[in-house]
């Protein structure tokens, strides 16, 4: 299973915009559905998206090929800099006992 977090400085002034865009276009679409599972975090001056299922480095590369033409497309106006990419290094989880 690929794990992925996309990490993009906001320009300033655009968190409810971008907050407006989660609602107006629903990101498990188009190349986004090949992920089991994806979220977005906000704060003020960044927007996280995290993502994972299997083979999601091919999706993420497709997302870097052309990012115009897939969900992120809408986002690239509030990007204060280029959208940055960071694969797992370490997780864990509970397992059940």
């Amino acid at each position: 299973m690929d794990r992925y977090v996309l990490v993009a400085h906001l320009k300033p002034g655009t968190r409810e915009r971008a907050h407006e865009l989660l609602a107006e276009h629903p990101m498990h679409e188009g190349v986004w559905a090949n992920f089991e599972r994806e979220a977005v975090f906000l704060t003020e001056t960044e927007v996280v998206f995290f993502v994972e299922g299997p083979d999601a480095d091919k999706s993420i590369k497709a997302i870097f090929d052309d990012p115009s033409v897939t969900e992120i497309g809408h986002w690239l106006p509030l990007f204060d800099g280029p959208l940055h990419r960071a694969p797992e290094e370490y997780y864990w989880e509970r397992g059940e006992d």
